[in-house]
């Protein structure tokens, strides 16, 4: 088993594994079996929005994720979100892809098992000083706050989204998660729960009073990138505005803000 970060560093940069489980058991969202994942630990993800962040799937266990999207079992890891594509929404990751891909990595064991592979103590150290971003795919809540403390107690920088915000069970997530807000409505309620905020907005739509719009988007000139903004981290940034982004991807003109 590894015990420190630095051989685990050396069993990643050796191909030995290329990730690490964070988290194995059951959904808090409903209970159903899933695992969370983290890899682009010691190579630069290829994201030109985010940068070089370490990126974290959180996926059924029991399910590729193209049946679960196509049976609705992906509500285990994204909770009630209104971009599901069961809610015929908005959701702008390529699941086939990227996400199909994690998966078959976990089935072909390519990703270091807590309390098997390594020790989980070796959390904090594995992610200091590195960017993380929390729910690359699926919601944050899904899996116990305790981990993703962990995983971020010293990094650099903190990336992270809940549609979940509404749900008191999940109040301590405004610590490392901006509250996903898909109104004006959502805004204002979140905020008034004690959250930061990250709308999404119809293309052309006006900002909001205390609003930034995301350095990192298209609308703003791609100033940045996530892994240097530092802003999206909830409470734990420094940054004390909300963040707003014209709806994005494949499906952004069927995004209606209100």
């Amino acid at each position: 088993m590894i015990k420190s970060a630095a051989d685990m560093i050396k069993a990643l940069r050796k191909g030995t594994f290329t990730g690490v489980i964070l988290y194995r058991g059951p959904s808090m969202l409903d209970g159903a079996p899933i695992v969370v994942i983290a890899n682009r630990i010691t190579d630069a993800s290829t994201n030109s929005k985010t940068g070089a962040m370490v990126q974290t799937f959180i996926v059924r266990a029991d399910a590729d994720p193209m049946r679960a999207l196509r049976e609705g079992l992906d509500s285990s890891v994204c909770g009630a979100c209104m971009h599901r594509p069961a809610n015929n929404g908005t959701c702008y990751v390529n699941v086939g892809r990227s996400v199909a891909s994690v998966y078959g990595a976990l089935t072909r064991g390519r990703y270091a098992e807590p309390g098997v592979d390594y020790d989980t103590r070796i959390l904090p150290d594995l992610f200091a000083g590195l960017a993380f971003r929390m729910g690359t795919y699926g919601d944050p809540t899904a899996a116990p706050f305790q981990i993703w403390r962990a995983c971020t107690l010293n990094a650099a920088a903190i990336n992270g989204y809940s549609h979940q915000w509404r749900d008191k069970r999940f109040a301590a997530f405004k610590l490392l998660c901006m509250a996903s807000a898909d109104s004006t409505a959502d805004h204002a309620d979140a905020h008034a729960m004690g959250w930061r905020t990250f709308r999404v907005k119809a293309i052309g739509a006006p900002s909001l009073q205390g609003e930034v719009t995301c350095p990192a988007s298209k609308e703003a000139g791609q100033k940045t990138v996530c892994a240097d903004c530092l802003a999206c981290g909830g409470q734990s940034a420094k940054a004390r505005a909300s963040i707003v982004i014209e709806a994005h991807g494949a499906t952004a003109k069927r995004f209606v803000g209100v």
